[in-house]
């Protein structure tokens, strides 16, 4: 008997020990821009569900106030991974020899509203007036061109204020020092019930233009891939959760919990990110849809020269 009892809590030690939760977590450094908020929903989900600690990483989020930065970060190795990073900013860092390297969408289309003071009732009427979006180059200029185009207009027909969040870009509308700004969920509900009016969506423009990526520092990944791997499992995870109508309760609170923003809000954002199929269930990066912001990008900046096959790492 007494032998029984000795590998019976052999037995117990060993499963305890083999699983995740047991063992000393991985550390990941892992960057985004701005501050909590609904497109870094999975994000969220994956620290209150534990995914991250089933993979047996602890993820450490460091938010950057531009997209700019938060390359900084990734390409000098103080970040390893970024999530939600908009796919102007890598392939402008990417063609000028950053080692970096895109290996999810998680955002496969723009969620962005012009928002713009109530006086204003249609894009056309921005004419000579001061709209804020994030970079000259970045994402959000991207898609904000391609709503000009729509309406038989150019950039310089407008003037522009540059703020690399949408929290400082709501900011900014708020007030009074812009005309109009590029907004995503929540801020343009808040905005909205503030007196704003929405000029209109950025997907009614560029349906197959991606807006977001997750990143790896490549000098990392040689080392550590499968690290990367378990972050992106855990990621996926999530955003197969997400997507799931039955836990839209529980994902609206831990939004909540994530930003203490509007409830109201929190649920528009929702139904909206379902509406537009905006977080991809698959991990596969489609080159396709790569290629899409390439060619979007390069209406900004014609002389941008990059190999997209070279620029996407296929980890799943």
């Amino acid at each position: 008997m007494k032998i029984g009892w000795k590998l019976a809590a052999a037995f117990a030690a060993t499963a305890f020990f083999a699983s995740p939760a047991a063992r000393a977590l991985d550390t990941l450094e892992v960057g985004a821009v701005g501050a909590a908020n609904a497109v870094v929903w999975p994000e969220c989900i994956a620290e209150a569900k534990g995914l991250y600690t089933a993979e047996g990483l602890q993820v450490h989020l460091f938010y950057s106030q531009s997209g700019a930065s938060m390359l900084q970060a990734l390409t000098s190795g103080s970040t390893v991974m970024g999530i939600a990073a908009g796919i102007a900013d890598p392939m402008n860092a990417f063609a000028a020899g950053a080692g970096i390297a895109i290996v999810r969408i998680d955002g496969q289309s723009g969620p962005y509203a012009v928002m713009a003071k109530k006086q204003f009732k249609s894009i056309k009427d921005l004419k000579r007036h001061i709209v804020t979006v994030d970079e000259a180059k970045g994402a959000t200029m991207v898609y904000f061109n391609k709503i000009l185009e729509g309406n038989g207009m150019t950039r310089g027909d407008v003037d522009f204020v540059y703020a690399g969040s949408t929290a400082a870009r709501f900011a900014a509308l708020e007030s009074g020092a812009v005309d109009a700004a590029m907004l995503t969920a929540p801020q343009l509900y808040t905005a909205q019930a503030h007196g704003f009016v929405n000029l209109g969506f950025a997907v009614d423009y560029a349906r197959e233009v991606p807006f977001t990526a997750t990143l790896v520092n490549r000098n990392w990944l040689a080392s550590h891939e499968v690290t990367a791997k378990r972050f992106l499992a855990a990621y996926t995870k999530a955003i197969r959760w997400f997507n799931d109508p039955k836990n839209k309760a529980e994902a609206l609170d831990i939004l909540y919990g994530a930003t203490h923003m509007n409830k109201d809000d929190i649920a528009k954002s929702y139904d909206f990110l379902q509406q537009i199929k905006f977080f991809p269930s698959a991990g596969h990066v489609d080159e396709v849809k790569i290629a899409n912001a390439y060619s979007a990008l390069r209406e900004l900046e014609p002389n941008l020269e990059l190999d997209v096959k070279k620029l996407v790492i296929n980890l799943e």
